[in-house]
């Protein structure tokens, strides 16, 4: 059974050599999640050994930049490293992010994900002697099983070496803004990574009912699954700045094209136009951006202010998912206000 009013925070943003320290003092507070941003999995490695039983994952891996047996053994490894607290948080990126920053578009992303997703379960089952053999559309996987998947013999692949402590397969976690990687969360993985955007309203009407579609096809309930909110967060004894790097982080979303559904499921297509049409006409202008975000929309997609108001509007989240991760507001932050703002969410929402 999954629990209720979990909290997690994310590290994404602050410098790489501050992240396993961050950890530590988030695992110190209390937290029940440790979430980092996935350009870099060997920087797990560190967390995994700066924390002692909290779980962390990756916020989220751009899964079509990697191959999938790399994705599986690095995966093992962690779960090795950490005593089974690796979440594997994946995510399919927008067209225009894997264009830009992968050199080409990845047609069908839930049905590249999905067989990926099965991939990897079949990696991880797969005893390390015996031969792997899974043939899709996108991907395959060959040879023999992964290095440290335990054998029925004991072995783990490491020259021989007998193993008593065989790591468990990884919890998947899918980040998710449409309905079909929302069915796909609920169908194959373990949790979803929400986007940093979704208010209360559009996880009641449009995420919840597309991950029960998918929990019902695998024969689940919402019990079996744990849904994360990451929730943007901007947190200052100056309840203006706050205010205002909160409404700039979101309008950078809410600008982006794929993730329209957002804002015009809820009635407000309105707004979405004009928050793109500043930051396509005049991409440089800040304050032009952050105008363009309305009051009510800020309050609703985002927390912001001094600890007590941000501790007092996360409250809208319990009951309704399992998890809530805060997640800086970075946008408008500068290095050290980043780190600022990481500490006061650690402060704020640890439980210790």
């Amino acid at each position: 059974m999954t629990e209720k009013n979990k909290r997690g925070i994310s590290l994404a943003y602050s410098d790489l050599e501050a992240k396993p320290q961050l950890a530590h003092d988030a695992e110190s507070a209390g937290f029940d999640l440790i979430w980092n941003s996935g350009e870099s999995i060997p920087l797990f490695g560190s967390i995994a050994k700066t924390t002692n039983t909290t779980p962390f994952g990756s916020g989220v891996i751009r899964a079509f930049a990697h191959d999938i047996r790399e994705l599986a053994q690095s995966s093992v490894d962690l779960q090795r490293l950490s005593g089974n607290r690796f979440i594997l948080g994946l995510g399919g990126g927008t067209k225009r992010m894997n264009i830009n920053q992968l050199g080409k578009e990845f047609d069908h992303p839930a049905t590249r994900l999905r067989e990926m997703i099965k991939g990897l379960k079949i990696a991880w089952a797969t005893p390390y002697n015996e031969d792997m053999d899974f043939q899709g559309q996108y991907y395959s996987l060959v040879g023999k099983g992964l290095r440290g998947v335990i054998s029925d013999s004991g072995l783990a692949g490491f020259g021989g070496e007998a193993t008593n402590t065989p790591p468990e397969p990884a919890l998947i976690y899918l980040a998710a803004v449409n309905k079909a990687m929302f069915r796909l969360a609920g169908d194959l993985c373990d949790g979803l990574c929400g986007h940093p955007i979704a208010s209360v309203r559009f996880i009641n009407e449009v995420a919840w009912p597309s991950i029960d579609e998918g929990l019902n096809r695998s024969n689940r309930t919402r019990e079996d699954f744990d849904h994360n909110a990451w929730i943007v967060t901007a947190i200052s004894p100056d309840e203006k700045q706050a205010e205002r790097e909160a409404k700039l982080h979101i309008a950078r979303f809410m600008a982006t094209r794929s993730y329209g559904i957002i804002l015009d499921s809820q009635g407000y297509s309105d707004v979405r136009e004009k928050i793109q049409e500043a930051f396509f006409q005049t991409p440089n202008d800040v304050d032009a951006l952050i105008n363009a975000v309305p009051d009510e929309i800020a309050r609703e997609h985002s927390i912001y202010g001094n600890i007590d108001q941000v501790r007092e509007q996360a409250q809208k989240y319990e009951g309704v998912v399992n998890t809530s991760t805060f997640y800086c507001a970075s946008a408008l932050m500068s290095h050290e206000r980043i780190h600022e703002n990481i500490k006061f969410m650690i402060e704020a929402f640890g439980k210790n």
